[in-house]
């Protein structure tokens, strides 16, 4: 038994449209699936070290952010806060997230004390994997990691 076709071969042009809304929705597609990287807003001037001094990679994804502005404010995960709120907020991201990271960025004009201050708050509240962020120097020539020079033996 034969069946009759009933196709005709049409010439002319094609058609662009339907071809442009496809590679629309898949770059759309794209674009939505793909994962972001998000800084906070706080402008910080950070430190600049050789790039083998530092350990180079992006934070994991769902890290602690602690920022230390010039003019000495904190903001914990982009909300300002002060020194108390700051530990209270410590301690109840370590106790519901054991293990979590934490990054500390702060502008290179902070004072020392400030930093131990902070540091300090971190350890306390039991946050073991601390990040410094600094900014990598690219036009400077690399340099090799500081090593400790071994112990020498005191002379009686």
């Amino acid at each position: 038994m034969k069946f009759k076709r009933h196709l005709e071969i049409v010439k002319g042009r094609i058609d662009a449209v339907p071809l442009v809304n496809v590679a629309l929705l898949v770059l759309m597609f794209f674009l939505l699936g793909s994962a972001f990287v998000l800084q906070p807003g706080v402008n910080v001037d950070m430190l600049s070290l050789p790039l083998t001094t530092l350990h180079v990679g992006a934070p994991a994804q769902g890290a602690l952010m602690v920022t230390v502005t010039r003019d000495d404010l904190i903001f914990f995960n982009d909300e300002r806060t002060d020194l108390a709120k700051l530990k209270e907020g410590l301690e109840k991201s370590a106790q519901r997230f054991p293990g979590i990271r934490l990054v500390l960025k702060a502008d290179q004009r902070v004072s020392y004390e400030r930093l131990v201050q902070i540091l300090d708050l971190i350890k306390a509240a039991g946050i073991q994997h601390v990040l410094l962020a600094t900014r990598p120097l690219l036009n400077q020539p690399a340099t090799p990691p500081i090593k400790p020079s071994a112990p020498t033996a005191q002379r009686p």
